[in-house]
């Protein structure tokens, strides 16, 4: 058989070659065969090699880890907590995974989990119009909370510890060999972060975002900010750093719609045969101005029946929030911006607010609230403030009112309204101060609502398309049904009713809560009309 070999150089010719050295022809065949075989695969190099050899695979999970999936106990919790997200991705982790690549590994994974908790503390701060500092002295509201939000509390809790175990897993895994590229990729994705953001604010704006430009007036502080708008990055010390450069100013004076009313209780006294009316004044939990009208007029419509307007004028307004419920307690009580001081300045500097000066008029104080009187001690200041009564949930209860469930659980809106309005009825020696703080809108808000009869959110898209925006809607109506109701009982003494929101409705969508306004909160005030003579 006749055998062709190519060039360069023939089969013959090597075992030749090799008999010539002393290796048998056998060996030489064998050995021809495997450089065939070794020439046929050296042209081709997986991939995978080229990756192992670059040591990717042990560095390329380390910045993915920081720049991207140690947010997911954020984004879980924004969600399970109802917290605002006000960007995607946190440049702290960034920050704290570069540091992590030259500090022990327990430090770096101690590092991520402080990172996780200043992120969810200011996603809070956020949402629910509180500082820093009146976050962390009122920890103990969590343990107010409903059952199904401390098991997703818990659940949180659990997913930032196993976060922080896979730092401390990954951290041995990036060798010093290795550190030089990896804090060059984390630096880029923050880099990336950034250059979205600063695109969207100069097509929003036409200018360069300025984080730290201070305000030019106090409304503007209350005004969403460039923080607020940032959609792909996220800076919990930017946000911290902003605040306390710039604080909102405490204790100066703000008009309050409490003021507005106590104005008209004069009137009203010389009008009704110089009797003292009664002042009741109730502060609506979440009740914010909706900037679609059509939402904020179905509202108030409770008090647009005619056998309500024969008896009381009616007085719509607004007046200016500047942050949680606490903060219009000292609006509407003291007419000042001292916020949460409201709970620590001594019963000297507190005179010139609502219950003391009613009570140098005659007048009996009382407070009334759903919840605990330890839910942001108010058992204590309340007393500080002057109140000589003031009931919650437990005194309720004995009473035989029922509770309703919310995030916070406590006494029912409408029953409340109800025992108010049995109280007026009865005829006392001095006029009623009554203040009541509502509870059920709170937020966030159970979907459904759990009223058994409803108001319908139907002649509202906006409102039929948005289950939690709907069930607010509810629970707040079902305050100025209730009050409503109440004023038109048979009370014993003329009663000036003033009804205003603490806050807007702190939503964590953004779309949501850009439905409301970020400076002002409605108020209605109904004042008696003069009696006619018999």
């Amino acid at each position: 058989m006749l055998r062709i070999y190519s060039s360069p150089e023939s089969p013959p010719s090597r075992i030749l070659r090799a008999s010539n050295s002393g290796v048998s022809a056998r060996e030489a065949d064998v050995s021809i065969y495997q450089e065939n075989t070794q020439e046929a695969t050296e042209p081709s190099v997986k991939p995978s090699s080229i990756w192992r050899r670059a040591g990717v695979v042990r560095w390329l999970p380390y910045v993915l880890f920081f720049a991207l999936l140690a947010n997911i106990p954020f984004w879980v919790a924004s969600r399970w907590l109802d917290i605002s997200q006000n960007g995607w991705f946190c440049l702290e982790y960034i920050s704290v995974g570069l540091l992590a690549l030259f500090v022990p590994r327990l430090l770096g994974a101690v590092l991520l989990l402080l990172a996780i908790a200043v992120d969810v503390l200011a996603g809070v701060c956020e949402t629910y119009f509180l500082s820093v500092t009146q976050c962390l002295t009122n920890l103990g509201a969590v343990r107010h909370f409903s059952g199904s939000r401390l098991l997703a509390g818990s659940a949180v809790v659990l997913l930032v510890l196993l976060t922080a175990f896979v730092e401390w897993y990954l951290a041995a895994t990036v060798s010093a060999k290795y550190r030089l590229r990896t804090a060059t990729c984390l630096i880029a994705f923050a880099i990336l972060y950034l250059s979205v953001d600063c695109v969207t604010v100069v097509r929003r704006t036409g200018t360069l975002p300025h984080f730290l430009q201070p305000k030019r007036s106090f409304q503007d502080l209350v005004q969403a900010s460039y923080l607020t708008e940032v959609r792909v990055s996220r800076s919990p010390t930017v946000l911290f750093v902003h605040r306390k450069i710039f604080p909102i100013p405490t204790g100066l004076p703000i008009r309050s719609a409490a003021a507005i009313a106590l104005g008209s209780a004069g009137h009203t006294a010389a009008s009704n045969s110089q009797q003292t009316p009664n002042l009741v004044v109730i502060l609506v939990e979440s009740w914010g101005l909706d900037k679609e009208s059509s939402v904020s007029n179905a509202l108030v419509q409770p008090y647009a029946q005619p056998s309500l307007l024969r008896r009381y004028e009616i007085f719509q307004g607004t007046v200016p929030f500047y942050g949680s419920t606490v903060a219009g307690e000292a609006r509407e009580l003291c007419g000042s911006t001292i916020g949460f001081q409201l709970m620590q300045i001594p019963a000297s500097e507190l005179e010139g607010c609502l219950p003391k000066r009613l009570d140098a008029l005659g007048y009996h104080t009382v407070a009334l609230h759903g919840m605990d009187g330890a839910f942001f001690d108010r058992t204590t200041w309340y007393q500080t403030i002057g109140f000589q009564e003031a009931w919650f949930r437990n005194r309720f209860q004995q009473e035989g009112l029922p509770n309703c469930p919310s995030v916070f659980p406590g006494t029912c809106d409408a029953a409340i309204a109800e025992w108010i309005g049995r109280r007026l009825e009865e005829n006392s020696a001095k006029p009623e101060f009554v203040y009541w703080v509502t509870l059920n809108s709170h937020l966030p808000v159970p979907t459904p609502s759990p009223l058994k009869t409803p108001d319908s959110c139907s002649f509202a898209p906006s409102l039929a398309q948005q289950p939690s925006l709907c069930s607010w809607y509810q629970l707040v109506a079902n305050v100025h049904h209730s009050v409503a109701d109440m004023v038109m009982t048979d009370l014993a003494r003329p009663t000036i009713f003033v009804i205003v929101g603490d806050h807007a409705p702190p939503f964590s969508d953004s779309d949501l809560r850009n439905r409301f306004s970020s400076t002002v909160v409605p108020y209605i005030l109904l004042v008696p009309r003069k009696q006619q003579a018999p």
